[in-house]
């Protein structure tokens, strides 16, 4: 059944869409378009931790250890995973790794997401993950930080289970010329701004088809000049305007990503912002010092596209995007090209689905140290729109070895019956540390 759109009124400030659940719970499900929100960062904080019901305390395998060259690098990788009984409020986690004496700088970002209803397949509203807060503590050799999911339709009735998938790069920065922003330590928000640091919010209004297009800048100025700077994940988040729907598609694409900053271009970005098109988008011009384009300025600059559909060939919806960014001289990164279009039901009749798994392998990398980043990826169903039971895409496993990469990625898109089966498609991002002339590559796995 088709449902009427509600278009947003100005007194309604989106500041993330992942933090729709908590203001809608406090209204009691009803999403009123001239409800002025509370606090959403307060709100956020306030909210209680979920306790993690994987790993268990103390599992030696969870990170896994990726490779580790002791002094200058260890890369691990891991999942958490939580659930509530009611879709009443978000599922919010704390999670933490031991790192190496040696590394004083350490950086964790999303690399994959897993959300599924408890009970029965459902219609979707909001759905999303995210990683926060991410502190160092040197003195007690520990990274931690706040991850965050939500899955929900209309009612708030069903409870849901959240798994995220994540990568942990620590280092020691006198060895190797590497360095990471990602937001503030300590605060949901940024000190200057009502929004989640490193992010921005935007709503596909005025567009003909489902698909969104946002142009992104960041500031690094403490990042050295002349040299790439990467784009990493750490989350996204997708609501639907009118009541919840049906899912055929769903996309993410963080595309290519460069040192430049365009005089005259309206950014989607958190920083001394202005609200428009109803309080939603948040955007910015660059902070350019002269009346001209600038390359290797202090800034990168990225487009990211977003596709959340049904059978109607577009709803309006709000997009939310948390990005980190890494420089420094020791930083290269491989881009792969990758594009996300809508589409619509194949039809036809297909036997049964589940979870996807596929085994990709990547030679001749020009780097001593590669991680694979998922910055893109696409879900649909094959014949029509469903209800959604379970939706993901992750990174299970990767290993870099000499110079090449493999990694396992795993997708899901379902419904009760598992019929019909979905489609999946994903790019990797390639972070590369200390380039190298012929390949070499990291040294095996050491024991912990």
């Amino acid at each position: 059944m088709t449902k009427s759109r509600a278009r947003p009124g100005r007194g309604f400030t989106v500041l993330t869409v992942l933090m729709i659940t908590l203001v809608s719970a406090a209204c009691g499900g009803v999403i009123n378009p001239n409800f002025v929100l509370p606090n959403i960062c307060r709100e956020f904080d306030d909210t209680p931790l979920t306790p993690l019901s994987a790993p268990p305390p103390n599992d030696p395998t969870n990170p896994k250890l990726i490779f580790e060259t002791s002094g200058l690098i260890k890369v691990m990788h891991g999942s958490g995973s939580a659930n509530l009984a009611s879709g009443r409020r978000i599922i919010k986690v704390e999670q933490s790794v031991i790192i190496p004496p040696y590394a004083n700088q350490a950086t964790v970002f999303l690399n994959g997401w897993h959300l599924n209803y408890q009970g029965g397949d459902q219609h979707v509203l909001a759905l999303g993950a995210l990683i926060t807060k991410i502190k160092l503590d040197r003195r007690g050799a520990t990274l931690a930080w706040t991850a965050a999911g939500v899955l929900r339709d209309d009612d708030f009735k069903e409870g849901f289970n959240f798994t995220y998938h994540f990568t942990v790069i620590a280092w020691n920065d006198a060895a190797l010329s590497v360095s990471v922003d990602q937001g503030s330590p300590d605060n949901f928000c940024s000190a200057d701004t009502d929004l989640p640091d490193k992010s921005f919010v935007a709503l596909n209004s005025g567009t003909a088809t489902a698909l969104s297009s946002f142009t992104v800048f960041g500031q690094e100025p403490a990042f050295p000049l002349r040299k790439p700077i990467a784009v990493l994940p750490r989350g996204f988040a997708y609501f639907w305007w009118g009541g919840d729907h049906h899912l055929l598609q769903l996309g993410y694409n963080l595309d290519h990503s460069e040192i430049f900053a365009q005089q005259g271009e309206i950014y989607s970005n958190n920083k001394s912002h202005v609200r428009t098109a109803g309080d939603l988008m948040t955007k910015t011009s660059a902070p350019l010092p002269t009346p001209a384009t600038l390359v290797d300025s202090g800034f990168v600059s990225w487009n990211t596209y977003a596709i959340f559909k049904d059978n109607d060939s577009r709803r309006d919806y709000v997009f939310s995007e948390l990005a980190s960014t890494v420089g420094g001289n020791d930083v290269g990164i491989v881009q792969p090209p990758f594009g996300i279009l809508p589409r619509e039901g194949e039809g036809g009749n297909f036997l049964p689905g589940g979870v996807k798994t596929e085994q990709v392998v990547i030679e001749n990398i020009p780097f001593e140290y590669a991680v694979p980043v998922l910055t893109g990826w696409e879900l649909n169903y094959l014949t029509d729109d469903q209800h959604v039971k379970e939706v993901g895409i992750w990174i299970d496993d990767w290993n870099f070895v000499g110079d090449t990469l493999s990694y396992k990625l795993s997708s899901i898109l379902r419904d009760d019956d598992f019929t019909p089966p979905h489609s999946a498609r994903h790019k990797v991002t390639i972070l590369g540390i200390r380039p190298t002339v012929s390949g070499g590559g990291a040294v095996p796995r050491q024991s912990r």
